[in-house]
């Protein structure tokens, strides 16, 4: 049976009711402007997204411990396994109700498909035999299913559109909506194209020079913990000073979102073009935001969760979840382990799916990792194999290297495919800027040894980002001079964006060869700086530090 479009948009818009339903399609109203006006989401619904100045000066300098300075790790302890604490999502709970449905669709599919073959025009012997194959209620049965399952599609590809009309993808979303087999009397579909030409025409492209870059490091998860003297030393107050909790973290995207900001991808800032002659440059991107919007970068350093770190508050390991995204394992102080929401990453994945335009077309944050312990919290690196020759004993033993690394490179797919940017730390958290030339040649060689060939196995690409350790940078705030050194040995090898610790509002030079970008911390120590007044670095981001500043840290916070 071939359903008519007035039939199929019937259906579709049932399908939609059922679904959930979009608050434009619940609401429908006499006043045609106001079947478009909201596309927002709620947090169970449609769930969908696409799969310097001088730095030797600079203040803030990422955490720690070079390779090979780790504290000794305590004798490991037996733990009891608490419960997950990962909620399972409704997006979750679709899928899998679509690919159930649409298992059986497959199989009557298919015996539609021996019909078709056997004789178009129906009247065969063996087309009759498929005939009585199936008794006049299984036939209505896979037929109703077949028309539900060209529903759903049309729905989903609906959704879809309305996601990137959220996050102002706006001709991407006028491509889908026009390709949709009834778009000519799909008059809700109409109406989105039409509302994706009145928006971009009041767009207002964002001053690439002025796109401000903030940064973490990983979560704390357990401040009380983390920021015990008596335990860890002079530890809990670098813990104290460059980490940021995990409620702080949560007041402030919610108090950027309401202020307007957009995460953006450095990557959208300038791109690499190549012209006619094969020569390449570097360009200006043009990132268009409606009135009020502001654009910004993310980033997070240090995302390999440390052998030090284990037990002082932070996640261990980034792993996939049940419903196939990544998140968190976590063992407390008492050595009791549970998995969720315990870093940026999965956190940030669920403010957006409830707040899906605090993202410009779906980019996230940009992670990048050092290589001595692995990424991730999977033991990668070569320094932990007995077979290698940079082998070292001191280094947690009995890892299987090479499913560790498999481990790794899914994890990675999953980050990119959820709209995150991965990017070099240095292979061991080195001054790049400051250490002799061959040892900075040996850093970036590990590191292209070790770390980029996950990402290009990830990515299918050469990572080309590298976020400085230490804030410092390889040059002062002049342009990268043709003869410097150490900036070929790093475009050579791929990289392309190159961003440090300048703690302004924003800091961005573009380069024939290079886009390069000031970042400024969310920590501890310059949301102090802020209380105390004795700088005021973060007026533009926050209202009100003090609501944010946790108030299990220990204060004055040092500077460590």
């Amino acid at each position: 049976m071939t359903m008519s479009p007035e039939e199929r948009r019937r259906r579709m818009h049932k399908a939609l009711e059922r679904s959930g339903g979009a608050r434009s399609a619940r609401s429908r109203g006499s006043n045609p402007d106001a079947e478009i006006t909201d596309y927002s989401f709620d947090a169970d619904e449609f769930q969908l997204k696409k799969n310097i100045q001088n730095n030797t000066k600079q203040e803030g300098p990422d955490i720690r411990l070079d390779a090979g300075e780790q504290k000794a790790e305590k004798p490991q302890r037996k733990v009891k396994r608490k419960p997950q604490r990962m909620k399972s999502t409704a997006s979750f709970d679709m899928r899998k109700l679509i690919i159930a449905g649409a298992a059986v669709v497959i199989v009557f599919v298919l015996a539609f498909a021996v019909k078709a073959l056997m004789g178009a025009s129906g009247k065969s012997s063996a087309d009759n035999k498929v005939n009585e194959s199936l008794s006049p209620e299984d036939a209505e049965t896979a037929e109703s299913l077949s028309e539900e399952a060209e529903s759903t599609a049309l729905v989903n590809d609906f959704e879809r559109a309305r996601l990137m009309y959220a996050q102002y993808d706006y001709d991407a979303a006028e491509e889908l909506l026009k390709s949709l087999p009834d778009y000519e009397s799909n008059t809700e579909a109409q109406e989105l194209v039409a509302k994706c030409e009145e928006t971009k025409a009041t767009l207002v492209e964002q001053d690439i020079y002025k796109i401000t870059h903030v940064f973490f490091h990983i979560l704390c998860v357990d401040p009380k913990n983390s920021f015990d003297e008596s335990k860890w030393g002079k530890q809990a107050g670098g813990y104290n000073s460059l980490m940021t909790t995990i409620s702080e973290f949560e007041k402030m995207i919610q108090e950027m979102y309401d202020k307007g900001f957009v995460l953006v991808s450095i990557r959208d800032i300038a791109h690499e073009e190549t012209a006619s002659d094969g020569s390449k440059k570097m360009v200006k991107g043009s990132i268009m935001l409606p009135p009020g919007k502001q654009a910004f970068v993310m980033s997070e350093d240090d995302v390999c969760y440390y052998e030090y770190m284990k037990g002082a508050g932070f996640a261990d390991k980034m792993i996939i979840g049940d419903d196939g995204r990544p998140t968190l394992h976590y063992t407390d102080a008492d050595g009791n382990e549970s998995v969720g929401d315990y870093d940026i990453v999965p956190i940030l994945d669920k403010f957006i799916d409830e707040h899906p335009d605090f993202s410009y077309k779906g980019h996230k944050a940009c992670l990048v990792f050092t290589g001595y312990n692995g990424v991730l919290g999977y033991r990668t690196d070569e320094s932990y194999d007995p077979n290698s020759e940079y082998y070292d004993p001191k280094l947690e033993q009995g890892h299987d290297i090479e499913a560790e690394r498999k481990e790794a490179v899914k994890v990675m797919k999953a980050l990119l495919d959820d709209g995150y940017d991965l990017g070099s730390h240095s292979w061991g958290h080195r001054d790049l800027g400051q250490i002799e030339f061959e040892r900075f040649k040996k850093d970036c060689d590990r590191w292209n040894r070790n770390v980029a060939p996950l990402i290009k196995e990830a990515s299918g690409k050469q990572p080309d980002i590298i976020i400085y350790p230490r804030g410092a940078d390889i040059a002062d705030w002049h342009g990268y001079p043709d003869d410097n050194q150490r900036f070929n040995y790093l475009y050579d090898l791929g990289f392309r964006y190159y961003c440090n610790v300048d703690n302004n509002q924003y800091w961005v030079q573009l380069g024939d060869r290079y886009l390069r970008q000031g970042r400024r911390a969310l920590d501890g120590l310059n949301m102090w700086l802020q209380i105390s007044g004795q700088r005021e670095r973060l007026d533009d981001l926050f209202d009100d530090v003090n609501a944010i500043f946790d108030p299990a840290r220990p204060t004055p916070v040092p500077n460590y």
